[in-house]
């Protein structure tokens, strides 16, 4: 395989039956992230209870959940929040303008998928904020720095997933398309775009999630409004169960733009979680 590439998650719909264990129903499935969430927060409050470390460095549990619910109190919270959220989305949408057509027509040309292959490979082995001065100079501490920063790193799960996807088209659709001489944007829309949708889907949930992380580390290195600069300012505060609460906060926008991703991808590709249930039941 020429270019690394997460395999397309698209849920499958499994039916329990009398022979599957407990532990791999959706229930059980439930109980074990709750019962390792739950194993997680004790040895946190044992470590802060045996004073491991000073509360400087390792605020107690309850001080955090605490400055967890108090953050949403707080008008400058969400409005760090929108800034945040607004970066991370624009800079995914771009991404998704550019990436995905660049990507469908690399796969649909070997040649110039190899001649620009060095290419792909620096810019997604390349760290973004090392670029990050760079960038500061040319345009300064602002949201348009920030989203140039975020682009220039989700960029890469998008095309690097489509060019995969788009290489994977069975060549039996190929030959066909090519025998019915279908137009070139039918064969686009009709043949290769679908056939790639899936592992599209996954690198946008990649890289939205991504999105929010590199959001956050240019916030706090920049000072650019948001949520990781408010985190940064608590720090140097010494308030760190305020800065938890803001890296908590970060974790829920994590996870609740992959899952409004994948509620997205299962509403969209009925027909791949379908094909995926029937290859599981056969």
């Amino acid at each position: 395989m020429l270019i690394d590439s997460a395999r397309p998650a698209t849920k499958a719909v499994r039916v329990p039956t009398p022979e599957t264990p407990w532990y791999r129903t959706r229930a059980g499935l439930l109980l074990g992230r709750v019962a390792v969430g739950v194993f997680l927060v004790l040895l946190w409050w044992l470590a802060d209870a045996l004073d491991v470390l000073p509360d400087t460095l390792l605020p107690s549990p309850l001080s955090v959940a605490n400055a967890f619910v108090t953050l949403t109190t707080e008008p400058d919270f969400w409005f760090a929040m929108l800034q945040t959220v607004s970066n991370a989305l624009i800079a995914l949408a771009l991404a998704l303008v550019v990436g995905i057509p660049i990507g469908l027509v690399l796969g649909l040309l070997p040649k110039a998928e190899r001649a620009t292959r060095f290419l792909l490979d620096l810019g997604r082995s390349f760290p973004v904020i090392a670029l990050l001065p760079v960038m500061i100079l040319l345009l300064g501490v602002s949201s348009q720095m920030e989203i140039l920063v975020i682009f220039l790193a989700v960029l890469w799960p998008v095309l690097l997933q489509t060019i995969y996807g788009s290489r994977r088209l069975d060549p039996v659709v190929r030959d066909t398309a090519r025998v019915y001489r279908f137009t070139l944007p039918i064969r686009f829309l009709k043949v290769l775009l679908p056939a790639a949708s899936p592992f599209i889907m996954t690198g946008i949930r990649v890289a939205g999630s991504l999105s929010i992380l590199v959001a956050m580390a240019v916030e706090l290195l920049a000072w650019t409004p948001g949520l990781g600069s408010d985190m940064g300012r608590a720090l140097v505060d010494e308030r760190p169960e305020i800065a938890l609460g803001y890296f908590f906060w970060a974790g829920v926008l994590g996870i609740a733009l992959n899952a409004l991703l994948q509620f997205l991808e299962d509403k969209i590709l009925v027909w791949n979680a379908r094909a995926d249930q029937g290859a599981t039941n056969a």
